[in-house]
């Protein structure tokens, strides 16, 4: 015989029965029959009961437990784990660290293969990319032709020894003005400025000394002076510590020189290593923008923001000085001016050539 009812009115009649009539001996008998009905839930961790037409409270993803032991750290585990691992373990730590060195780590070894792909003995003789570091190797590739440089170094140590002891040979006068001569160039980044603006500074700074051209720039009253002033003092402290132009004369006694410039101004030079701006001249450089300007009738312009650069070229007093030498020997070899020369007349005819 089997009973066929819903299992909430079975519950509801349970608590009836319960609530009315608990003293009675067919309810003691079925009570734990109807208590059993209210299931809880299969795993421990299901403390709240349920229904019988629900579902289960706790899910089949619910039932995995969790290791504690898989997030604890090796200390961790020697801590918790027995006598002998937490004993090991302060040994460990009270005893000195004998492990590789310091900065094993950071010098790693190349790999020990080359570019064809056969190990080698030396791992350090390639670099990651395949190429030698071999010494023989390296040599090569900074030197690609050995021998043709020692014929040519050799050529040039001949040659030199030749010029100085035959004394029929003349050095060349490009390489005697590199030899005596001191010269320094200097450029200066784009400024923001224009070339028609800039031109004029760089004329006014060439030809003066350094002093005098940073006085001037100093009290002008162009926007781009100081800036130039800036590039000026820059070249002249680079003159002095790269190139040890105008150092002063020194204990060397020299006579005061007149000369005369190519532009015809007199001067009187006291100390031939004094510097002066030899040339000056603006170079155009990229543009740095544009600026949109509206007009009438719904027309519009761009007005191009220019950048220029300075560049100028540092001498001594000395360069000054041979240049007026020069230009007085080549007047002296060519001889006075003549108006009418004093040449026989040719070519004469009775009548008219043309």
């Amino acid at each position: 015989m089997t009973l066929n009812m819903p299992s909430r009115r079975l519950l509801k009649s349970a608590s009836a029965l319960t609530s009315s009539s608990a003293s009675s001996p067919t309810t003691n008998a079925l009570l734990p029959v109807l208590q059993s009905l209210s299931l809880a839930g299969n795993h421990p961790s299901c403390s709240s009961s349920r229904s019988l037409h629900t579902s289960p409270a706790c899910a089949w993803f619910f039932s995995r437990s969790k290791k504690a032991d898989d997030d604890a750290s090796p200390m961790q585990k020697q801590l918790t784990g027995t006598a002998d691992a937490r004993k090991n373990l302060l040994n460990n730590l009270q005893s000195r660290l004998k492990g590789p060195a310091m900065f094993q780590d950071e010098a790693k070894a190349t790999p020990s293969t080359g570019p064809s792909g056969r190990p080698t003995k030396d791992p350090r003789s390639y670099t990651p990319w395949g190429a030698s570091l071999a010494k023989e190797h390296v040599a090569r590739a900074a030197d690609p032709d050995p021998r043709s440089r020692v014929r040519w170094e050799r050529k040039m140590v001949i040659r030199q020894v030749r010029r100085g002891t035959d004394p029929f040979s003349v050095e060349p006068r490009v390489e005697k003005i590199a030899r005596t001569e001191r010269v320094l160039r200097s450029k200066s980044p784009f400024l923001a400025t224009s070339v028609k603006k800039l031109v004029h500074l760089a004329r006014q700074v060439q030809g003066k000394t350094v002093e005098d051209a940073l006085v001037q720039m100093k009290y002008s009253k162009k926007k781009m002076a100081k800036e130039v002033r800036v590039q000026l003092e820059i070249a002249r402290d680079l003159a002095v510590a790269e190139r040890g132009m105008g150092l002063g004369k020194g204990e060397e006694k020299t006579e005061e020189v007149k000369i005369v410039t190519k532009d015809g101004k007199h001067l009187k030079i006291d100390d031939p290593t004094r510097m002066y701006v030899a040339e000056a001249w603006v170079n155009r450089g990229p543009w740095r923008g544009f600026r949109m300007y509206n007009h009438g009738r719904g027309m519009t312009s761009k007005q191009m923001k220019p950048s220029t650069s300075i560049s100028v070229v540092l001498k001594e007093e000395k360069t000054r000085i041979r240049e007026h030498q020069e230009r007085e020997a080549k007047k002296y070899r060519q001889g006075p001016w003549v108006h009418l020369p004093d040449r026989p007349v040719t070519a004469q005819r009775p009548y008219y050539s043309w």
